[in-house]
């Protein structure tokens, strides 16, 4: 201005100078405005409609003033004047219920969006809840591997929508309300509280379908799912701004939305506690359900969700070449009934990480003391689950390359993630071993441990997973019951048949029954026979009546022929007549002393009823009950064929080695003590079942006729369905008969 004020001409004069240097000075303000405000329009961000209509009635008063300085910069940076600090609410129908009126299309539309969300989580966790039982409420399964826990551990980890709830509201709070052109606090509240209320529920959710999943895969899948219905209200988000809701929700999609809060120490602070806050919260829901999957995880290992005792029926198979190892080291052929094997397992530690189950003792459920258990594991190198002996081996061979995985003698389905054998023995069909692999074999598992009255029958009640006797009294079985005064007798339709009567074997040294129990049944005997038991026979045996014929046997080692046995008469001259048990056995001088006296045993071998004659010496304090196994203590035997056109081409020499070998193994000897035998059941009695003679199994016929180890049956009643022993109970004085 000095320099302007020189170069004037000295003509000019005082007045007129102050009004020239007011002019400039007034021109050089009026730049400096515009220049500034052109500056701040280039920087300005793009902001809502309600903050772009404020700024317009600031530019209209022309002030100067800071504080009215609105934000240059979103999502936390700061403005020139670096005053203010912006949050943008996510593109959410949750927004809609933040930034509109409360009866408006776009409020309705958020709450519409959350209400599907919610209505769907529901829908889940209540199907998910439905999968229980009593036992197991949450439907977990018996076992999970590392990998499914892994994925577990991970899934329960994605969610988002509550750190999100958490930091809006806190926004919210402290948002700079000074114009009057915020947004309400109570829509931000009720928005955040209803995206916690989905976060929440998703988690819950999300937890329930992790833990009863025992797949890698299905793990993610039940994630990714649960995620889409965690988010729809994006999705509904994303169509109403394509417009397909009408123009109505697309305006209200087409501009960002920000809450503005004020720069201030105080601020600074509340933003530091408000992250530690969410962390905190984050956290700990990370934490809650970490350890409640590691809760579980220990549950789950110790078999809390599993059955720990169940009864295995493996039908009514053989395999009449098992090898078996002896005491002695020795090993030996011998005849494999697999329903010997049948009965109570119970898990007993881990084999190859799944639980292993082992055979218990015949008589109570307990642990053999002496005899050695067959075991059910799982085998890595088939990955199945086994049923096998330390003991029997499927070859002679020592190769490991000539026997099956594991030495298995039956064999599941491959299945790596099951733990569950119930599921395995119901779902799916097995291999069995019986020289080559049979498949299609059905095995029934069925859990012993009750949770209810119904599954004792209601003869009892549930005590511990235990089902017991209203009278105190231990039930063996919860699908099986003994009944003490169970009275049954047998009687021949003939005149000339006696009756024979059986008793219970009394057992006074046991503490919850007083009779011997094997396989979990009563054993029944009489006492002082002798002669054919003509009462325990097919029924019918006339005098004199051509179409019968009769099969009279050599008597003659004891005293010359003087005690020859009475003809056993058949009905028919095709009957098989040609093998019957007295017939070959009569030839022995054991046999016909045994007959002289003998008791005769009727008892449950795991799938059949055996009746068998047995030494007079027979008492309760010479049987060992409760290490009795009908395979180890080799009670049923038989020949098997082997006909004279077999021994064709035979040398003397390798036919006396072939009889050696046959007589001196569990395969050949003769079976001089099974009568009769009944049809496979599982029932605890023997009333209403049907028995039979075994024929053409001892000896062989005049032609290979492969008949099995039970031969022909010959129906001891020729009604089917008959049965052969009824109840009887004498002078209801309890006294228990057969």
């Amino acid at each position: 201005m000095v320099d302007l004020a020189q170069r004037l001409p000295d003509s000019l004069g005082e007045e007129e100078m102050k009004t020239l240097l007011s002019r400039v000075e007034i021109l050089e303000k009026t730049v400096l405005r515009h220049r500034e405000e052109a500056i701040k329009t280039h920087e300005r961000p793009r902001r809502s409609a309600a903050y772009d209509a404020e700024e317009d009635k600031e530019d209209a008063r022309a002030t100067n003033d800071d504080d009215a300085f609105l934000p240059t910069a979103e999502n936390g940076s700061s403005s020139k004047s670096g005053l203010y600090d912006m949050f943008e609410l996510p593109d959410s129908t949750f927004t809609f219920m933040i930034t509109h009126k409360t009866l408006s299309v776009p409020f309705f539309t958020g709450l519409i969006a959350c209400a599907l969300a919610l209505m769907c989580l529901i829908l889940v966790f209540i199907n998910e809840l439905d999968k229980g039982t009593i036992d197991n409420p949450f439907s977990l399964p018996a076992g999970v591997t590392t990998e499914v826990r892994v994925a577990q551990f991970v899934g329960v980890l994605m969610e988002e929508e509550i750190p999100l709830g958490l930091e809006i509201i806190g926004k919210g709070i402290k948002q700079d309300n000074a114009r009057g052109n915020g947004f309400k606090l109570g829509n931000i509240l009720f928005s955040s509280i209803l995206r916690l209320s989905v976060g929440y529920f998703f988690l819950l959710t999300l937890f329930l379908t992790v833990i009863q999943e025992s797949d890698v895969l299905a793990i993610f899948f039940d994630v990714l799912a649960l995620e889409f219905v965690e988010s729809i209200d994006d999705v509904v988000f994303a169509l109403c701004k394509r417009g397909f809701f009408g123009h109505i929700l697309k305006q209200a999609t087409d501009h960002s939305c920000e809450i503005v809060c004020k720069k201030s120490h105080e601020h600074k602070e509340f933003k530091a506690w408000l992250n530690r806050f969410i962390r905190l919260i984050y956290f700990l829901n990370g934490g809650l359900m970490i350890a409640g999957l590691s809760i579980l995880m220990v549950r789950q290992n110790d078999g809390s969700y599993r059955c720990r005792s169940f009864s295995v029926s493996f039908g009514d198979d053989s395999w009449e070449d098992a090898w078996v190892e002896l005491d002695n080291g020795n090993m030996e052929k011998r005849l494999l009934v697999y329903s010997h094997f049948n009965g109570i397992y119970v898990e007993n530690g881990t084999h190859n990480g799944k639980p292993r189950y082992v055979e218990q003792n015949k008589e109570d459920g307990h642990p053999f003391r002496s005899t050695i258990p067959a075991e059910i594991v799982y085998c890595e190198d088939a990955e199945s689950w086994v049923f096998r002996h330390e003991k029997i081996s499927t070859t002679n061979s020592e190769a490991s390359d000539d026997k099956n995985e594991c030495d298995w003698l039956l064999i599941s389905p491959e299945t790596v993630e099951s733990f569950d054998l119930i599921e395995m023995a119901r779902e799916e069909y097995w291999s069995m071993w019986k020289g080559a692999v049979v498949k299609n074999y059905e095995v029934y598992i069925i859990c012993n441990e009750c949770h209810g009255s119904s599954d004792c029958n209601y003869h009892g009640h549930c005590t511990n997973q235990k089902c017991h006797c209203d009278g105190g009294e231990l039930v063996l079985s919860v699908t099986l019951l003994i009944f003490q005064n169970l009275v049954s007798s047998t009687e021949s339709a003939a005149s000339k048949d006696n009756r024979t009567s059986l008793t219970l074997m009394k057992d006074f040294n046991d503490d919850t029954v007083d009779f011997v129990e094997i396989y979990g049944r009563p054993t029944y005997i009489a006492r002082n026979m002798t002669d054919k038991p003509f009462g325990l026979l097919r029924y019918g045996y006339p005098d004199d009546d051509d179409e019968y014929f009769s099969v009279f046997y050599n008597s003659t080692i004891i005293d010359g022929g003087n005690s020859e046995l009475v003809p056993h008469k058949h009905f028919h001259r095709d009957d098989f007549g040609d093998d019957d048990f007295f017939q070959v056995n009569n030839s022995t001088s054991s046999f016909q002393e045994l007959l002289t006296n003998y008791t005769f045993v009727l008892w449950y071998s795991g799938r059949r009823w055996y009746g068998q004659l047995s030494s007079p010496t027979l008492t309760q304090e010479s049987f060992v009950e409760e290490e009795f196994h009908a395979f180890w203590a080799n009670s049923f035997r038989y020949v098997p064929i082997c006909s004279k056109q077999m021994m064709i081409g035979l040398t003397s020499e390798l036919t006396l080695s072939l009889t050696l070998i046959l007589s001196n193994s569990g395969v050949g000897s003769k079976d001089n003590e099974t009568l009769i035998i009944s049809e496979p059941s599982s029932q605890g009695s023997p009333q209403g079942l049907s028995f039979y003679e075994m024929r053409r199994r001892n000896r062989p016929g005049t032609e290979a006729s492969g008949y099995g180890p039970f031969g022909v049956l010959i129906p001891l009643v020729d009604a089917e369905e008959a049965g052969f022993f009824r109840c009887d109970k004498e002078g209801g004085n309890g006294i228990s008969k057969l």
